[in-house]
């Protein structure tokens, strides 16, 4: 629990240099980041309260108290049952430890049902966005934390290989999904970090799409696209495959984007802006030219979430330094034709980065 500690202090240090009194964490990945415990949100007020002075403490249900008690460091748990006015409770916590009148950052993803009846019922209270307060502590991994994305990144490798060996023209999109998440289940994973894609033929050029009924054609490009979680923490990967032998220009494309992505992979060292890769892995597809269909920044950082710093754009200014974990993933999209994208996860080390996830990036026509 002495990493816990840590961040918190950490935490605090950010809360002093930006005048914030305390902070409200609900159940997101900045609370479990703090706390250790983890939960979805709901429509029970659960969230932590960490002042810049003094012990932080629990507002929660009383159905979480054994949840709580197992999972966190924080000894101090202020429990409410479903005939309580949990907004009252916290009011009185509030103003019992002198804090009803202060500046408190809240956390980005509450839910303003939530956000606004503490407003109306504490109007006193400056509340403002923790921002930055908390992501820019999560910007460098610990080696434990790099571990676990590792060992997520390991979980969607063996998925990609199974992939590989079992589908087929004529699945439909959504069963090659279910196929997917199943085996990543079974290789441990508490589940997707975020709805998996699969686009086939011309749903491929098509970044963010999800899974449909469309069946797998002979001549079709497949994007597969998809991250597992382990302890919390969030892989993300794609892979381009073939349905039957590609065409030429298929061919052509897939080739351009794989050194594209290459290409990224080496540029990374600590020291150089974030924009840097971007600008490196976006001058080769348009040397190629195929700039105008890569139509997104080359990559995004993630550890408790899927998605956050740093972002790997044409305007970042981020200072790549060791520790740090992001995605390279360039793509090109043909409009009513065909996509390729290739990401692997990296993490910057004291010299260039290293990939943590590894199944093929070759060509598989399946």
């Amino acid at each position: 629990m002495d990493f816990y500690i840590t961040r918190m202090n950490e935490l605090r240090k950010n809360m002093k240099q930006n005048d914030i009194d305390g902070v409200i964490l609900f159940p997101s990945s900045n609370q479990y980041y703090i706390t250790g415990f983890r939960t979805s949100p709901g429509e029970r007020l659960l969230v932590t309260i960490v002042p810049c002075e003094g012990e932080p403490f629990f507002i929660a249900p009383k159905l979480y108290e054994s949840q709580i008690k197992n999972e966190t460091w924080i000894k101090e748990l202020v429990l409410w049952g479903d005939d309580d006015n949990p907004y009252e409770m916290l009011k009185n916590e509030l103003t019992k430890r002198g804090l009803d009148s202060s500046k408190f950052a809240v956390d980005d993803t509450m839910w303003a049902a939530q956000l606004l009846s503490i407003a109306k019922l504490l109007p006193n209270l400056n509340l403002v966005s923790m921002g930055n307060i908390l992501s820019n502590l999560k910007l460098i991994k610990s080696q434990e934390e790099i571990d676990m994305i590792r060992s997520s990144g390991k979980i969607v490798d063996g998925v990609v290989e199974a992939v590989r060996k079992n589908i087929k023209a004529g699945m439909t999109e959504i069963e090659v999904a279910a196929f997917m998440e199943y085996e990543m289940r079974k290789r441990g994973s508490e589940g997707p970090s975020f709805e998996i894609i699969v686009g086939s033929g011309p749903n491929s050029a098509l970044p963010h799409y999800s899974a449909g009924e469309r069946n797998l054609q002979n001549g079709d490009f497949l994007v597969l696209d998809f991250g597992a979680t382990y302890k919390g923490y969030c892989s993300d990967t794609t892979r381009t495959l073939a349905i039957g032998e590609p065409s030429a220009k298929m061919k052509q494309v897939y080739n351009i984007v794989k050194e594209a992505q290459e290409i990224g992979v080496k540029t990374v060292k600590p020291g150089i802006k974030a924009s840097e890769v971007d600008e490196a892995v976006r001058k080769h597809i348009t040397d190629n030219g195929y700039g105008e269909y890569f139509t997104h920044r080359t990559g995004h950082g993630l550890g408790l979430e899927v998605h956050e710093e740093p972002y790997i754009s044409g305007i970042s200014d981020t200072i790549l330094e060791p520790g740090m974990v992001f995605s390279i993933e360039p793509g090109i999209y043909i409009e009513g034709e065909f996509g390729v994208r290739i990401e692997d996860i990296v993490v910057v080390t004291q010299e260039g980065c290293e990939r943590m996830n590894n199944s093929s990036r070759d060509l598989t026509i399946v």
